[in-house]
């Protein structure tokens, strides 16, 4: 995996066989359904972490390999929920 590129996505992550593994799991576990809609999914299914991976805690496994803390999503919900995280993360919380 590649430290010297703007985003997790650009570092090989998601070529990795250990994620390889665990993403094939999920898919099989949630029976290719979204979490989200409970619809089947048929093209472009996610594995998406349901908290989100960052340079901060890609190392964790249990952030990043965690199949509890992995869902299928198929990619419409997963596009809202990335707009949902980014939003949040933002905020400022007191």
């Amino acid at each position: 995996m590649r430290f010297d590129v703007e985003n997790i996505r650009d570092s090989g992550f998601y070529s990795e066989p250990k994620w390889l593994k665990v993403r094939d799991y999920v898919r099989e576990r949630d029976g290719m359904r979204c979490a989200a809609c409970g619809k089947v999914i048929t093209e472009k299914p996610e594995v998406d972490h349901i908290i989100p991976l960052t340079w901060d805690n890609v190392r964790d496994w249990n952030i990043a390999y965690n199949p509890d803390n992995l869902q299928l999503l198929h990619h419409e919900c997963h596009n809202r929920k990335t707009k949902r995280d980014k939003r949040n993360r933002n905020r400022l919380f007191y």
